[in-house]
């Protein structure tokens, strides 16, 4: 059986292969339109793994054509199965059990939802596994391990059998409806200090391993929420931000499938509301040590700390060997990764941009970087994706870091108390989290006397030309200073305190540096 699972599987990886290189291969934005909603039908019909990829392919708001296609792709049970997977779970008929359930169902990468009412009247969601699902995903991964390393893969030696094993244990856990339910029981205990964050509540004598009986709770999905006042969009913003905190600094417990269709919202007073969280499957659970080194890393940061940045992301997990070669641009690196914490005005996500400043930063060598992190860290990124989506939609402005310091203050002194690995180095050569440069600094001083100062967040050196006025642009072409170079130096140095340009003409003087 596990051969023929192999074949039926290999078969959808070829056809996704094909439509994968159809999408590479198109040639203008129409025909590239057409190969991705090929691709991501192609996603759904497969069911499993493949569907999974199709759900983070359509995380945008400009992608709803594309979640269309992919849900539409995903075949249903027909309900007389769900009827017999149900009966025979429960050894009885089914309305000994339910008072109604719909016949229509919500498809999904693994399973499908129907609503209904037990037979006391509570309404309920009921979540059925496709049969056969868990064969395929392992073959699925066992297809993953026979792949040839190629690309990226191969060039930056990435561990494909650690980054297998840890996609293979997160879907095992998916595949478990009563380990779902045991981490949705653990979630709502660890979430209740949230009054505004709903845990659907479980009911363990309906559930079994491929069948799980839950609360019905609803509310309206993010393309509503979008549609609403900009200050009803923050209140929502805000929301997300304080669940993700809480259970990720406080409980190292965090929910690792962020696709919108997983959070809905509910409103409960004037721009008051409720957020409401869905499938428990695939649930992150961090170390003391990586949690509380993550907080170390971004109270370091935040007050400029002369930490070596190794020694902060091995305590996370990072392979500090293959970390040498960017020594001197970990700090810019880090500050780019943490960067939401770093802010203390609230913070655009949309300028995060955090792969384009990657490559400014160390161009290729970005593979190197995440090649030298554990897997399980994929996760946790995929976290922080699936956040940054949503709200980027919203066009919510949010100051993390004045959350983080609301929910979090009380283990700032247990985080700053922890021991960091020595990390051996040239200590002549070696960045620490405060080399790098906080402020972008200009001096202006015109003939009559009047001066202007202003100070700005470092990072606005990477796009200077911005925020210069146009007749100062025209002195600066005059002049022949060269922008871009001046960019590329600030990149390649790692952001270290240093004069950017000294302009002098007629109408004014021009100093701007890093400090």
């Amino acid at each position: 059986m596990k051969f023929v699972s192999l074949l039926k599987r290999g078969a959808n990886l070829v056809k996704i292969g094909r439509a994968v290189h159809s999408l590479k291969s198109a040639t203008d934005d129409d025909k590239r339109h057409w190969a991705k909603k090929y691709l991501v039908e192609v996603l759904g019909q497969s069911r499993g793994l493949p569907a999974k990829v199709g759900q983070f392919m359509t995380f945008g708001k400009e992608d709803q054509e594309f979640k269309d296609t992919l849900d539409s792709a995903i075949t249903p049970l027909p309900f007389d199965q769900v009827v017999s997977i149900l009966e025979d779970k429960y050894q009885a008929p089914l309305d000994s059990v339910f008072r109604s359930l719909n016949e229509e169902g919500r498809s999904a990468s693994l399973g499908q939802v129907h609503f209904g009412k037990l037979k006391d009247k509570t309404e309920v969601a009921v979540k059925v596994q496709y049969p056969e699902i868990a064969k395929s995903v392992e073959a699925e991964m066992d297809l993953m391990g026979w792949m040839p390393k190629v690309g990226p893969v191969s060039k930056w030696g990435f561990h494909m059998d650690g980054y297998r094993d840890a996609f293979w244990n997160n879907f095992k856990k998916e595949l478990d409806y009563l380990q779902e339910m045991e981490f949705q029981k653990k979630y709502a205990q660890f979430a209740a200090p949230l009054e505004n964050v709903i845990v659907p509540k479980v009911f363990p004598d309906f559930s079994g391993p491929t069948v799980l009986v839950q609360s019905l709770e609803e509310g309206f999905g993010l393309e509503k929420a979008e549609t609403l006042a900009p200050t009803s969009r923050q209140a929502m913003g805000r929301v997300l931000i304080r669940h993700y905190l809480h259970m990720l600094f406080r409980h190292g417990l965090v929910h690792a499938d962020p696709h919108p269709g997983n959070f809905a919202f509910r409103q409960t007073g004037r721009e008051k509301f409720s957020l409401i969280v869905y499938d428990y499957g695939c649930i992150l659970q961090i170390s003391d040590e990586v949690r509380l080194g993550l907080l170390r890393t971004i109270l370091a940061l935040q007050n400029h700390e002369p930490l070596d940045p190794m020694a902060c992301l091995a305590v996370i997990g990072f392979d500090p060997e293959k970390l040498q070669d960017l020594r001197s641009t970990l700090p810019a690196l880090l500050h780019v990764l943490f960067e939401p914490f770093l802010i203390e005005a609230p913070y655009d996500i949309k300028d995060w941009r955090m792969s384009e400043r990657f490559d400014q930063i160390v161009g290729e060598m970005k593979w190197w970087f995440r090649s030298s992190a554990p897997p399980d860290l994929i996760f946790l990124m995929r976290t922080l994706h699936g956040l940054s989506t949503m709200l980027s939609r919203l066009d919510a402005k949010i100051s993390w870091r004045f959350i983080l310091e609301q929910l979090c203050s009380d283990l700032f002194p247990e985080a700053q108390a922890m021991s960091l690995p020595e990390i051996p180095c040239d200590t002549r050569n070696v960045l620490r989290l405060n080399g790098i440069a906080k402020y972008l600094k200009v001096n202006v001083v015109k003939p009559n006397g009047n001066k202007v100062k202003l100070t700005m967040p470092a990072r606005v050196a990477e796009n200077i030309e911005e925020i210069i006025d146009p007749p100062v642009m025209e002195s600066i072409e005059r002049q022949k200073i060269d922008l871009v170079a001046i960019q590329k130096r600030v990149h390649e140095t790692g952001f270290v305190p240093q004069t950017l340009f000294d302009l002098k003409d007629p109408e004014r003087e021009v100093l701007v540096w890093l400090e």
